[in-house]
């Protein structure tokens, strides 16, 4: 089980880097891109921990974890005084006043 472990761990690194890069060149952005990395990077972690069991691959994993939900975190954040795509602010009716209201 050992020896299965040690193969599948890099091959996990290497399918996250591919898969972060596909979300990145389709038009995901980074911190698309970056989830699924650290999803994958999790999850290599994790199977080296089940057989490690050492305090090191412990915090390892558990650093992982908080790396991922900060990057995340981060990127979903929008730059002061910018707008979320999609979003417009509402248009002054013409002449200044409300239309809506009524005397």
């Amino acid at each position: 089980m050992a020896d299965l472990v040690r193969t599948l761990v890099p091959l996990i690194v290497v399918m996250g880097l591919a898969a972060g890069l596909a979300v990145l060149l389709s038009g995901g952005g980074a911190g698309g891109a970056l989830a699924v990395l650290l999803d994958f990077l999790l999850a290599a972690g994790l199977l080296r921990l089940s057989q490690a069991q050492t305090w090191a691959a412990i915090i390892t994993a558990a650093l992982t974890a908080v790396v991922r939900k900060l990057a995340v975190a981060g990127f979903s954040q929008h730059p002061a005084g910018r707008r979320p795509p999609g979003r417009r602010p509402a248009a002054p009716a013409p002449g200044g006043r409300d239309q809506g209201r009524t005397r």
